[in-house]
């Protein structure tokens, strides 16, 4: 293994040593998928893109998941919180910019009419970490590393292109999520999970 890894260093620097492919992760994808599924806390930082027929927008997105409540920031792409959104459970609660805010089915209209789409709020919690949402019929594929590449559910598609290790575990970095109404395009800067 070190001959192997520094034989791949000269041929590196010589500019002939091409990168390795990413591991598999250890255990089966059924024991991993309830291990991503069981986890309940934890933070992303990204930037998001949404397209629809007649609308788009891009900005940053951070996402804070404790248990079944969530804490959904959606800023402009010129910095500050465009859009609020707290879960706790089914129940959300939207404010935006100018401080004004409602809560349950007016919230979710709200944000279907701002994103262009109802958003699948109980269900992406998951899928932002790799896996499909518990106990609800899906379609899933899975890549040559071990890790989901794509996922049909609730009416939903949804290609992951990159993961990056946090951890002892791999959480996708770039994912696509598509319906026939809206495109979201989602990259990761930052995950962090608890000790």
């Amino acid at each position: 293994m070190i001959r192997r890894a520094a034989a791949c260093a000269v041929f590196a620097l010589a500019g002939g040593c091409a990168s390795l492919p990413p591991a598999v992760e250890a255990g089966s994808w059924p024991a991993r998928r309830a291990e991503l599924q069981a986890l309940d806390s934890w933070t992303l930082d990204g930037r998001v893109a949404v397209a629809t027929a007649d609308q788009g927008f891009s900005g940053g997105l951070a996402w804070r998941q404790q248990g079944a409540a969530a804490a959904i920031d959606l800023r402009g792409p010129l910095g500050g919180v465009a859009l609020a959104i707290r879960l706790d459970g089914r129940q959300m609660t939207v404010t935006d910019a100018d401080g004004a805010s409602i809560t349950g089915e007016a919230a979710r209209s709200y944000v279907a009419s701002e994103i262009g789409a109802p958003l699948p709020v109980a269900e992406l919690r998951y899928w932002l970490v790799g896996v499909p949402a518990p106990d609800q019929p899906h379609q899933e594929s899975i890549g040559s590393d071990g890790r989901l590449s794509a996922l049909e559910q609730a009416g939903w598609r949804l290609r992951y292109s990159r993961y990056g290790p946090v951890g002892r575990l791999a959480l996708p970095a770039r994912i696509e999520i598509e319906s026939d109404a809206a495109r979201l395009r989602l990259v990761v800067s930052k995950w962090s999970l608890p000790p």
